[in-house]
């Protein structure tokens, strides 16, 4: 798998353990332990001189070994144009050097090193920029994407562990509810059909027992008994959405991934599918990952928020604690940046300058301090350590102790 193939000076790959650690509590139902996930997105050959006889620094036998049949070398040594010092010392043989072409490949960083765990019936909301790797992180927990490195523990299992036919029976326990629930659908596909279709596979209920099960759970997301036969395209999008959930909820699972649920619709459609997703919860004791751009939201659905940003976490904690008393500067601008319904509430708005530096070419130190109003000199050089300061508020800022 080329993802697990990495070409730098800064970060080394390596396989997970083949044993995984317990869950540490009987209540926890998901750990996430450095978890990273890198695309590999270019690769480049360069003509490189080397002198003849001595290997290259930091070059991957292993790699060389199975790229032996794209690489190509020209072996004849090529003399070193004379000098005054050579012809002071005739003596001594002149330096032979040969032509190698080598192999360079370029990696997006993701996910870079996120770790966190989560309770039955917890919602953990997930916030930051575009392009952060919220839903990237996402899947990468459900192995949707092959992991680069990194543990996930699902209910004291570690699941990256598993082959194809071992993780067949954790997909009924872990699902997704995507972002576009137009694109998401199959088109040519019945409503009853597309929410059955995993109960089938599965085999969750008796075939004679299937529509009557399919039609319970339409009624539990608020869909009509009669729309079984109909098709995706005869829907508005708060009715697809809705498609959406239920087809993730048919098969029973106990983990949810809300990557961007309600972006797509409108502020009273959004209302009314969020209330729904917590009726859901209560009801069914599901556990939400939930990530969104909208902090309203997050902060009526969410009991702890995480902050992502450029691949990793900058604060996470509780809810409360998230929005009363922020620590990192880049939380403290996405909070001043949410709109407030009051025409004379004047708030201090934080501006960012700049945009979000590139993942595959990520900053020294901390990654945030291109664009930090409060950039000391050790944050160029030094990355913060991802530090607990009380009651769970987590946060990686060089203008707290990090000792």
């Amino acid at each position: 798998m080329e993802e697990q193939e990495l070409n730098s000076e800064n970060d080394v790959i390596t396989e997970p353990e083949a044993q995984a650690p317990e869950a540490n509590s009987s209540d926890i139902i998901l750990e996430v332990k450095d978890l990273k996930k890198f695309f590999l997105t270019k690769k480049e050959w360069k003509l490189v001189k080397e002198p003849v006889g001595v290997q290259p620094e930091g070059e991957n036998e292993g790699a060389e070994q199975s790229e032996q049949a794209d690489n190509a070398e020209l072996d004849a040594p090529i003399e070193e144009a004379p000098t005054a010092e050579s012809e002071q010392n005739a003596a001594q043989p002149a330096k032979k050097f040969k032509y190698k072409l080598v192999h360079k490949k370029t990696y997006v960083r993701a996910v870079s090193g996120v770790s966190f765990d989560m309770k039955y019936g917890e919602t953990l909301g997930i916030v930051g920029e575009s392009g952060c790797g919220k839903s990237t992180m996402g899947r990468s927990i459900l192995r949707l994407h092959p992991i680069t490195s990194g543990n996930v523990i699902f209910e004291g299992t570690d699941i990256t562990q598993l082959k194809p036919s071992e993780l067949r029976k954790f997909r009924t326990k872990m699902q997704i509810i995507f972002q576009d629930p137009y694109s998401s659908l199959p088109p040519r596909s019945p409503v009853g059909q597309i929410i059955g279709e995993a109960v089938k596979v599965h085999n969750i209920v008796p075939k004679e027992e299937y529509r009557d099960y399919v039609i319970d759970i339409m009624r539990k997301c608020g869909l009509q008994d009669f729309y079984f036969d109909r098709y995706p395209h005869e829907f508005s999008g708060g009715q697809r959405q809705r498609i959406c959930i239920a087809r993730a909820l048919a098969v029973k699972p106990k983990f949810v991934v809300c990557d961007e649920p309600v972006s797509a619709l409108d502020v009273s459609i959004q209302a009314q599918v969020i209330n729904l997703l917590k009726d859901l919860q209560r009801e069914m004791n599901l556990t939400y990952l939930f990530i969104s751009h909208d902090l309203s939201v997050v902060q009526h659905i969410s009991d702890r928020v995480g902050v992502m940003y450029l691949g990793s976490f900058v604060e996470l904690g509780d809810k409360k604690e998230i929005f009363d008393n922020p620590m990192h500067p880049y939380t403290l601008a996405l909070l001043s940046a949410v709109p407030v319904p009051d025409p004379h509430y004047k708030g201090n708005r934080i501006i960012l300058h700049g945009d979000i530096p590139s993942p595959a070419n990520p900053p020294k130190g901390c990654k945030f301090h291109t664009r930090c109003s409060k950039c000391m000199e050790i944050c160029k050089h030094v990355e913060p350590k991802f530090k607990d300061y009380g009651n769970g508020h987590m946060c990686a800022c060089h203008l707290y102790p990090q000792d």
